[in-house]
């Protein structure tokens, strides 16, 4: 709706949050009684129509000037959001800038670092990001997550942990095939939910290949099964960078992660560990 209404297609159509503020019978939709106001989103399964104005409830409209919302019987507090539309007239530029950094990445034409500050700052120089937006983007709390979190892994390494993490699914998988499969799906999953998964990576990359070789197994696929497994952060929002950044504006909490997390964090181990026995099995 936002890409598609004709109005909020000007850079002069802003975007404002608002509060609604009555305890009259009335719907989301009340909203647009002022023919300048336009409803964009709210927190609801219903339509719009039949979402009932609650006071307290937050909703983004579109409007050319707050004057409207002076008067206006539902409103009542309201914060402007955005001050410039979607520039749609962008989006091929951005779609082409990130092609080239992923195609430059996966051949290998330049280092993945180079690749991404090189479209990083095409973005900016293209008009895609302001400079002021592109120094804002940045989620600095996720950013020393990661850091964190290698670091953390780096000293688990360092101490010898890795070593002793390695012996110890040797002796719970007692040289079965499976077995060590098992340990290191499980190993894997119960980790990345823990440690996130940058440092459970950092962690079982020198175990999987210690297990491999006394275990007669290919180091390579031990290596792509636990690339596979860090990936199964779904009980924790703190384990994956992504799960942050979706975790506010989808309103989620840690509850939702564990309830709806379990049942596919046990599917995923089920398909990892059968794909993983015949993958590795002699």
């Amino acid at each position: 709706m936002l890409w598609g209404s004709p109005r909020f297609g000007h850079a002069s159509q802003d975007l404002y949050k608002v509060s609604i503020a009555t305890d009259e019978q009335a719907t989301v939709r009340g909203l647009e009684e002022n023919e300048d106001v336009e409803v964009i989103a709210t927190q609801t399964v219903r339509l719009l129509r039949d979402t009932p104005a609650r006071p307290g409830d937050m909703c983004f409209v579109t409007t050319r000037s707050a004057d409207v919302f002076t008067d206006h019987p539902l409103v009542g507090l309201w914060q402007k959001v955005a001050g410039k539309a979607p520039q749609t007239g962008k989006t091929w530029i951005a779609l082409a800038i990130l092609a080239a950094v992923i195609t430059a990445g996966s051949f290998g034409l330049a280092p993945v670092e180079l690749t991404a500050v090189a479209g990083a700052t095409a973005m900016v120089l293209t008009g895609v990001l302001t400079p002021h937006s592109a120094a804002r983007a940045p989620n600095w709390n996720i950013l020393a997550i990661i850091a964190g979190s290698v670091g953390l892994g780096t000293i688990v390494v360092n101490s010898g942990l890795a070593d002793n993490i390695s012996d110890a699914i040797l002796r719970v998988a007692n040289a079965s095939t499976v077995a060590v499969v098992l340990a290191i799906v499980i190993g894997t999953t119960v980790l990345t939910n823990v440690v996130t998964n940058a440092a459970a990576a950092a962690i079982l990359t020198p175990v999987g290949l210690s297990v491999a070789t006394p275990g007669g197994l290919d180091p390579i696929l031990v290596l792509a099964l636990i690339g596979t497994c860090i990936s199964f952060t779904f009980l924790n929002p703190f384990s994956h960078q992504s799960n942050l950044m979706v975790m506010k504006p989808g309103g989620y909490s840690t509850t939702m992660f564990i309830r709806f997390g379990i049942p596919l964090t046990f599917a995923s181990v089920a398909g990892a560990v059968v794909v993983g026995w015949v993958l590795l099995a002699p």
